[in-house]
């Protein structure tokens, strides 16, 4: 390996994730998986809770933390994310200090991060408002030039930082500055180059992870993590915000004249497009608050461009599409196959704005415009051929490949060789010619090459003042619309090689063909989805008053237009069922009692682009009943029945024994999605009504949005239950009762149990619904969180008792109840559940 590829690799390979310190503006307590015993903390961790790191290793968390804290940490360590994102538990005064707090699980330990709070920074309305602002302006505009400069420009205004850059990651690795906004004294980097090697490998998968990184002074010292453990392994800080920083990069960063920088990641079809780079001359770091609203404003901007870049590619491979069909529509079988693509080569080749093509079979050639020898066209196809991916390779420098001599590539620079079939040594390959082009650079991209402790690695450069280099001896870049282009043309060439004999004839050629057209159909879909998204994201902002609040509902609202689109690609992408569309609405609301909600009409599907918006306002139907209506309460019951009617289809909502509706005084989102999303967008018919019985919805669906199964049985007006996968093993029979108060926790504990063996489970979050589960159903095991906001379970286990049913304690406290003496020989589990010790213990009980 060369010096400098080995410096390279050396860099992508600086264990950044476990520094082994922290940045001071935070501190750091990691805990074993019972969030109990302190097993690290931060040097700097008496700055925060008066506790010297001595007098805190290898102790209770209490001794850190009050038992409010303790509890909420422990029923956030149960959400089904944990390891994959940090949550803030909310901000709490501990010995005479404000501190914002944090948690996240990674392997063995729980992370809880601390960080002091201004009084002046703990009001969120105003950043709030700000981040209302920021996303109502990104509606104004779809294409992603305006988009990235909008954005740029509005965060700088907000965050108040010198400098906002929007960076683009460009195919080989490179990044290059795509909008900025800055303070009038700065020099601008506006359409300046950095290499690859500024942003490692492994930096970029950590922003995928964590999409959002402060780095508050450059000169600031660092407090090591100090373990009970001498010889545990660093502890992995990649989803924290406190993580200490490369030495590397805080000497690159002062070099450019940085005091304090933060990065919010631009994330595109899950993959890293680029960042949001903010830079400051001085010290500064945005409270809590506004790092998370910068995270919720990266994640939705992510999903708003990507609107765009999607919107921009459709329309581009539409056109795209038409003019390969009208080109295929000439191929014809009359003669050979390199003499039919010969003679549309000037055709092709504009369409890919080639110079050249070259037809290759069975050792034939033909070849059109500026091509390079026949020599160097079969080596080419030699070479092609042993490619791991043969039917397209796109080159883009020819000079570079071996036992290719550049006197015989003439004016050709570059190829995209389509593999028609390989093994039938067919190839068509489009040739582009040099072209010589300047790239401005911030800086020499050659970096000097010094010792560092982990072997050679390079030195970050020291200026940063524009470099321009001439680049030769490579075409014009194969853009992915070109590629996706010469795919379809692939297909097309490949219909005419069959035809001619050129090519056995395959089956996989008719599936081939079909998943193309499925894929194109799929991506437009989500094209329109994405837009959905949009609209709820907006409509969302002014009906809410609080960021949680905002976030929960929009978080809610995606996952329904999540639920539809598995629907659509799961159940055939035309017509899926509007029982099952249904069900899997209604399921994630019926963990007190599935039993209270019942389906009945023939069986019907929906057309596939009427799902998503469907979806929408069968979601509001149910939040609205889970939290005013019919599912708000144990006696409450939901009716959904569906006929034909009028050529089309009616389907009637209605919700009885539930608490005395009376009109809303303000008309929400959710209220005009349901009225006014169907008759507006389908040509349907939707009617809401507020009788004191319960909320009734009318609907009407017109023909052509609907598909009468008529072979098929009328779905019966039976409750909903789960569905059962075949592939599962058996199941212990008997009703197991859950107690949780908290909704994820409980689903959380529904999915150990399922995965424990257990089918039919029911969650009551108070105590008279469950008293009220227990006259109604005969149970053999009893999970019990003890604290229920303000009562408590015990009453519920004496009735247990009494029924001689067995059961076990949950909580997240460690001493604030003093158990009864009937009471004090019960299991008890502290949260997080951990699953091995929750089966051992039901193991135990019902033996």
């Amino acid at each position: 390996m060369e010096l400098r590829e080995l410096a390279i690799s050396n860099c992508d390979r600086e264990p950044v994730h476990i520094p082994g310190c922290i940045q001071t503006f935070g501190a750091l307590i990691a805990t074993d998986k019972q969030i109990e015993t302190i097993t690290h903390v931060s040097s700097n961790i008496h700055d925060f809770v008066d506790v010297s790191p001595a007098d805190a290793l290898g102790q209770p968390l209490s001794i850190l933390l009050s038992e409010e804290v303790i509890h909420n940490l422990r029923n956030i360590a149960g959400h089904p994310t944990i390891e994959s994102q940090r949550e803030r538990a909310g901000v709490y005064l501990l010995n005479q200090h404000t501190l914002d707090i944090s948690l996240h699980r990674c392997g063995p330990y729980f992370l809880i991060e601390l960080e002091s709070v201004a009084s002046a920074e703990l009001d969120s309305q105003s950043a709030f408002t700000q981040v209302r602002m920021l996303l109502a302006r990104l509606q104004e505009e779809t294409a992603t030039p305006a988009l990235l400069q909008m954005a740029v420009r509005d965060l700088q205004r907000v965050t108040e930082f010198d400098r906002v850059m929007a960076y683009q990651f460009l195919p080989d690795g490179a990044g290059e500055v795509v909008a900025e906004a800055m303070m009038d004294d700065l020099d601008p980097y506006l359409g300046l180059r950095y290499p690859a090697s500024d942003i490692p490998q492994q930096v970029r998968g950590i922003a995928l992870r964590m999409p959002i990184r402060a780095i508050a002074d450059i000169d600031a010292p660092t407090a090591d993590l100090i373990a009970a453990d001498s010889t545990a392994d660093p502890l992995d800080l990649t989803l924290t915000h406190v993580r200490a920083v490369s030495p590397i990069h805080l000497e690159y960063l002062a070099n450019m004249g940085v005091q304090s920088s933060m990065n919010v990641a631009i994330i595109v079809r899950r993959k890293l497009w680029g960042l949001f780079a903010f830079h400051h001359k001085n010290v500064k770091l945005l409270s809590p608050n506004y790092r998370a609203i910068c995270d919720l404003f990266g994640q939705l901007f992510s999903l708003k461009f990507q609107l765009a870049v999607e919107e921009e590619r459709f329309n581009t491979r539409k056109r795209t599409t038409s003019a390969i069909s009208q080109v295929v529509k000439k191929l014809t079988s009359s003669d050979r196959f390199t003499q039919t693509v010969q003679a549309l080569g000037e055709q092709l080749c504009s369409m890919l704005s080639a110079q050249g093509l070259a037809v290759i079979a069975k050792q034939e050639v033909q070849t059109y415009g500026d091509v390079p020898t026949h020599d160097v066209i079969r080596e080419l196809v030699h070479q092609v051929q042993t490619h791991p991916s043969p039917d397209l390779v796109p080159l883009e420098n020819l000079s570079q490949l071996d036992r290719l001599h550049t006197t015989q590539l003439g004016k050709t620079a570059g190829a995209l060789c389509l593999g028609i079939s390989p093994n039938d040594e067919v190839f068509v390959i489009f040739f582009r010619q040099e072209i010589i082009y300047e790239v401005r650079w911030a800086g020499s991209p050659e970096k000097e090459i010094v010792e560092g402790a982990n072997g050679p690695r390079l030195r970050p450069r020291s200026s940063f003042a524009e470099y321009r280099e001439q680049i030769a001896g490579q075409c014009k870049p194969w853009s992915v619309l070109e590629t996706e282009a010469a795919l379809e043309l692939r297909t097309g060439l490949m219909q005419l090689a069959i035809s001619q004999g050129e090519v056995q004839q395959q089956e996989w050629l008719r599936q081939r063909r079909q998943q193309d057209l499925l894929i194109a159909e799929l991506n437009h879909r989500v094209k329109n989805i994405l837009a959905l998204i949009r609209s709820i994201s907006r409509q969302t902002r002014h009906s809410t008053t609080s960021i949680e609040e905002y976030t929960l509902l929009l978080d809610r609202r995606i996952a329904a237009l999540a639920h539809a689109h598995d629907l659509v690609a799961g159940h055939g992408l035309e017509w899926p069922s509007l029982h099952n569309l249904l069900t899997t609405e209604l399921r994630p609301y019926l963990a007190e009692a599935e039993c209270r909600v019942s389906l009945s009409g023939p069986e019907v599907g929906l057309k596939a682009n009427f799902v998503p918006m469907f979806a929408l306002v069968v979601h509001e139907l149910i939040t609205n009943s889970a939290k005013y209506g019919a599912l708000s309460i144990p006696t409450g019951k939901v009716n959904v029945h569906w006929q034909e009617q009028d050529g089309g289809l009616a389907i009637y909502w209605q919700e009885s024994d539930g608490p005395p509706v009376f009109p809303p005084k303000r008309k929400g989102f959710g209220r005009t999605l349901i009225e006014r999303a169907i008759p507006f967008e389908f040509e349907g018919e939707a009617t809401l009504r507020f009788p004191r019985t319960g909320v009734q919805v009318n609907f009407w669906l017109p023909a052509h949005l609907i598909l009468l199964q008529r072979d098929q049985p009328e779905v019966s007006a039976t409750p909903i239950t789960a569905v059962q996968n075949e592939e599962e093993p058996d199941l212990a029979p008997g009703h197991v009762l859950i107690v949780e108060d908290n909704m994820l926790l409980a689903l959380e504990m529904e999915n150990l149990l399922e995965s424990l063996g257990f089918s039919d489970i029911d969650t009551a979050p108070r105590v008279k619904q469950a008293i009220r589960l227990l006259d109604q159903e005969k149970y053999i095991l009893g999970i019990l969180d003890i604290n229920l906001k303000e009562e408590n379970s015990f009453e519920i286990a004496e009735e247990l008792i009494k029924r001689r049913i067995p059961f076990l304690f949950t909580t997240g406290y460690n001493s604030k109840f003093t158990l009864p003496e009937a009471l004090v020989t019960v299991p008890m589990l502290k949260k997080p559940i951990d699953e091995d010790q929750l089966n051992l213990t039901i193991h135990q009980l019902l033996a």
